[in-house]
């Protein structure tokens, strides 16, 4: 019996100690191979999800598929129970867009223990944190609503939601009928920059992201990282002309 609950015990510490997450979009042309710690995904739309990661400093490396040249190769810390996105540019440089608590509730099933615009993760004070009670530093709201804004009782950047209408945003051939969709979603729902960066990708013609860049600012919860779209972008005029909008 003491050897069964020695190995249930080990058993627990394996698997708990396996379960950060590593997000990467790679913002760049091509087909790339990403090894992150001791796996590597292949794919053609350049966003890899690494699962089952241990927690500290793990390595990532990413080269071009066609051209075997390396567009990135170094480290990243990762916490327990933490999944960590990141983005990578063409010229090889890594952002950490967020960093989100999550919880594995078995083998197959990961969740997101609680969304970092919305409401706190209990036990967890970033350092350099002012408010304790909202374990990400820089989001004053530690419990979603959005305030002084136009959304009463609306989450912030609600995830579910959000993806939600970026695959029904994606079934769209016209660009058109895209912008309408994206300005409709957009002014009922509050988002993070990086979700209307994300929403601005969608679109295959400069004019209509610099509109709804323009229409989305208003909605935007985190105006401050609003420079994430810049990659968005084909021309660097159209996103000098979203400065000029903003005042930036």
């Amino acid at each position: 019996m003491r050897t069964i609950f020695t190995f249930a015990i080990a058993f627990v510490l394996c698997f708990t100690s396996t379960a950060s997450e590593l997000f990467i979009r790679v913002n760049a042309t091509g087909e790339y191979s990403v090894t992150v710690y001791d796996q590597t995904h292949q794919n053609r739309n350049n966003v890899y999800q690494f699962a089952g990661l241990p927690g500290g400093i793990t390595s990532v490396m990413i080269v071009n598929k066609h051209t075997n040249t390396l567009l990135y190769n170094g480290t990243l810390s990762l916490m327990q129970n933490e999944r960590v996105i990141v983005q990578v540019n063409g010229f090889g440089n890594l952002s950490i867009l967020q960093r989100v608590p999550i919880q594995e509730v078995n083998w197959y099933t990961t969740v997101v223990a609680n969304d970092p615009y919305a409401g706190t993760w209990p036990g967890t004070t970033w350092p350099g944190n002012p408010n304790p009670g909202n374990p990400y530093p820089g989001y004053p709201y530690p419990n979603g609503p959005y305030p002084g804004g136009n959304f009463p009782g609306q989450t912030v950047g609600n995830t579910s939601s959000y993806h939600l209408f970026l695959n029904t945003l994606r079934n769209e051939a016209m660009d058109s009928n895209k912008l309408r969709m994206a300005k409709n979603y957009v002014a009922s729902n509050p988002l993070t920059a990086e979700q209307i960066a994300g929403i601005s990708r969608e679109f295959s013609f400069d004019n209509n992201r610099l509109d709804f860049a323009k229409h989305a600012y208003a909605s935007c919860y985190d105006k401050n990282n609003y420079f994430l779209l810049k990659d968005t972008f084909t021309f660097s005029s159209n996103y000098n002309n979203l400065l000029n909008h903003i005042g930036g």
